[in-house]
């Protein structure tokens, strides 16, 4: 009875003990509903707690994972960073050298453009240079004398015969004409061309012309000797110029067509000397650019404003004499009455 007695003290005691906690317990469970809501069931308690856990670690977990994402983006932002910085260095190391290498290439380019541009100028300073001695060396060896520039020949005589009859009244007269080569130099001189043209001319054909006949020339050769330089004259042709003999030719040359022709005729209208003078025509040959003759020009300052020295070849030895400008009027030219006057 003692022991059950002290064993029942012993407890009551311990009861007395825990009491408070008991008391402290029961006052906070009822203050609080939504904790003791979750108390009620200890296994949502725990899911809960687990997933309060859960939530938090995974928040932990993503906004540590979020951090090494952060992180691991901002070190790949900043590798790429600093490779877009390393690119761009190099791409603007690049860019300059591409830059230097331009301005390199420029100033070599221009250095080049420089160099071509004074070697250029240099060139055409020495080519004109050149040209200049060349044209003034040229002009020291361009040649005056026919004789020298040209290989003549001697032309031949009688080598075309034409022939022809005529009634008179009541008897029949007929002609027999012989026709010479005819070769001949003159000087030639518009604007800044000067030199010589060489024409050997053979006559193949003749027409009746009034009481007579007139040979057709063929040109067998012709030679221009312009500004030191040998050339072809083009479209040569020749003619006799009816019986008064008051011949011309023509030739075209350098886009022009030069004839020469007489600037002075005397009585009967016939020329006295050798062809004098040049009128000058466009391409076409009928477009006269200028009268360098003026024929029956009563100014006498605008006769003969192109003149020109022609001399024949003779038959005896093919001389074609001097080449002194020795033009008068003719005698019969109605200007040297008109000047008397």
């Amino acid at each position: 009875m003692k022991n059950f007695t002290k064993t029942w003290y012993i407890l009551d005691m311990k009861i007395l003990n825990l009491l408070p906690v008991f008391s402290l317990l029961f006052f906070v469970a009822c203050g609080d509903d939504s904790s003791s809501a979750i108390s009620a069931d200890p296994e949502t308690s725990s899911s809960s707690d687990e997933i309060a856990e859960t939530s938090s670690s995974f928040e932990k977990g993503k906004s540590s994972s979020g951090k090494a994402k952060v992180s691991s983006s901002s070190k790949k932002e900043a590798r790429s960073s600093s490779s877009s910085a390393v690119e761009e260095s190099s791409s603007s190391g690049k860019s300059k050298h591409s830059s230097s290498s331009k301005k390199s290439n420029s100033s070599s380019s221009s250095t080049k453009s420089n160099s071509s541009s004074s070697s250029s100028k240099k060139s055409s300073k020495s080519s004109s240079s050149s040209v200049v001695k060349n044209s003034s060396s040229s002009a020291k060896v361009v040649l005056t004398d026919p004789m020298k520039i040209f290989k003549t020949r001697t032309p031949k005589a009688a080598v075309h015969q034409c022939s022809f009859e005529e009634k008179i009244g009541k008897e029949s007269i007929k002609w027999d004409m012989d026709f010479d080569q005819q070769d001949w130099i003159c000087t030639f001189k518009y604007a800044d061309l000067e030199g010589f043209i060489y024409v050997q001319g053979s006559p193949t054909d003749c027409q009746k012309v009034g009481m007579g006949m007139n040979p057709e020339i063929s040109v067998d050769t012709a030679v221009l000797y312009v500004n030191g330089k040998y050339s072809t004259p083009k479209n040569l042709s020749y003619e006799w110029g009816g019986n008064h003999h008051n011949d011309k030719f023509r030739f075209a040359y350098d886009g022009k067509v030069y004839e020469y022709f007489h600037s002075s005729y005397g009585w009967g209208g016939r020329s006295c000397q050798e062809m004098d003078c040049i009128r000058v025509f466009e391409s076409d040959g009928t477009t006269l650019i200028e009268d360098g003759c003026k024929t029956f020009d009563e100014d006498l300052s605008e006769v003969r404003s192109l003149p020109v020295v022609c001399r024949f070849a003779s038959l005896e030895d093919g001389s074609f004499g001097d080449f002194t400008d020795t033009f008068e009027l003719c005698n019969g030219d109605f200007r040297l009455d008109m000047d008397q006057e």
